[in-house]
């Protein structure tokens, strides 16, 4: 069993990530942006009494039992019988002491949630110790990597999903290094006012902007990248850009890390904690518990140790490192008025990075396709997430399809298609 403890310090941060990724889906349509950067541990969870002038997130009755409820699932609080304390607990300080006590009384696992922005999120269980022991075994690897100590990590992610509380809640903890988060460490890195030493957190999206600086990286730094494929082309510029190394790490919210490479032409390794099941190429074995668990992707083995990942199991696709699911949109999408029969999928790599839809659209919508398209726009941007919306619109009179009468890809039009072909 792992003694290692969190800190006060990094309790606060993952709590706030917390309450602010819920604020924002309880208040999609908010004309305050949310701040959680401004928050501080006097910040109360509801509107202040008479005569506190101190911030708030000023959460009504219910929103203040959803924040209650998402802090203690995620910490587990349950386990410690505390949990109806949050609701009678003023400020976010008090929630964070809160937590710590939990954990003191061996509330030491941690649930986190799927990041699909599309459909319910899905809790997923993981033991303290097994992600105590990831951190570990990648606090060596950085190592051998570097050549000497990490000194300081700048993390561009969110901390409450696991792969940001791996390598920006335990691994700064394990190491007692200083940790930059936010616009002060994507400022700080887009810059390239780095120091030898420096461990960069990313994804996929925040790796494609920086490799579109000319502005050299410094010696001895690393970058880590997951969430999705990051493109080997941008891999390639940031190497020419004198980042040392972009490490790939493959894994999800179900299974935390899977498999990991430093070379995009390779394939990835797999970590100790699993070996293959069988001739599967759908599940892994978890040596401890010697239970099978199932993958969201298909994996193409080249040896017991290596593999690459050739698609998912669960049609999903990644817009800025969200899972999004065209089709649950495209169901949504039929159901609206004017639309007969919809198709969403994501931009080819020359078009954009967004999601598009085709729309069939019924007889009398069709006489203004126009007014069809700034309908759908208008709708979408109300009822969807930033990640779901798709950002190009085109119209026919049938979905597109191939010589074989399978549905296929269609390049993006200025202006909409004649209906009447």
């Amino acid at each position: 069993m792992s003694n290692l403890e969190l800190s006060s310090t990094q309790l606060f941060e993952v709590t706030r990530s917390l309450l602010a990724d819920e604020l924002k889906g309880l208040r999609p349509h908010a004309v305050e942006e949310i701040f959680p950067e401004d928050w501080k541990a006097d910040t109360w969870i509801s509107t202040p009494l008479s005569g506190h002038q101190a911030l708030s997130l000023h959460a009504d009755s219910l929103e203040r039992m959803a924040l209650a409820t998402r802090v203690a699932d995620f910490f587990e609080i349950r386990e410690s019988g505390l949990e109806d304390y949050l609701l009678r607990f003023k400020t976010l300080g008090e929630w964070v002491e809160l937590v710590q006590e939990a954990r003191k009384r061996g509330s030491r696992n941690l649930t986190f949630l799927t990041s699909g922005s599309s459909g319910e999120p899905k809790p997923c269980p993981q033991s303290w110790d097994t992600l105590v022991n990831e951190v570990d075994y990648f606090r060596e690897y950085f190592t051998s990597l570097q050549k000497e100590p990490i000194k300081r990590i700048l993390v561009l992610n969110p901390c409450h999903h696991i792969y940001g509380f791996l390598f920006s809640v335990i691994l700064p903890d394990r190491l007692q290094v200083p940790v930059i988060r936010g616009h002060q460490a994507f400022f700080q890195v887009q810059g390239r006012k780095l120091l030898p030493g420096d461990l960069i957190v990313g994804f996929p999206y925040a790796w494609k902007q920086l490799a579109r600086s000319q502005k050299t990286f410094p010696e001895g730094i690393i970058g880590l990248t997951s969430t999705g494929p990051c493109d080997p082309k941008v891999i390639e510029q940031l190497h020419q850009q004198g980042l040392q190394s972009l490490v790939e790490i493959y894994g999800s919210s179900e299974t935390g890390g899977i498999g990991y490479r430093a070379n995009p032409q390779q394939p990835f390794q797999l970590l100790p904690r699993w070996q293959r099941f069988e001739d599967s190429n759908e599940l892994l074995l978890e040596k401890a518990s010697h239970q099978p668990v199932a993958l969201n992707d298909l994996l193409e083995w080249q040896n017991q140790q290596a593999f690459y990942p050739r698609g998912r199991l669960d049609e999903a696709v990644q817009v800025g490192g969200i899972n999004v699911f065209p089709q649950q949109l495209e169901k949504r999408l039929q159901d609206l008025p004017g639309v007969e029969a919809a198709k969403v999928r994501l931009m080819s790599p020359s078009e954009g990075e967004r999601l598009k839809a085709f729309i069939v659209p019924e007889v009398e919508a069709a006489k203004n396709p126009e007014a069809l398209i700034r309908q759908l726009d208008n709708w979408c941007r109300q009822h969807l997430a930033a990640a779901e919306q798709p950002k190009a619109f085109t119209l026919g009179s049938q979905l597109p399809v191939n010589d074989l009468g399978k549905s296929c890809d269609w390049p993006l039009q200025t202006r909409p298609l004649p209906l009447n072909e």
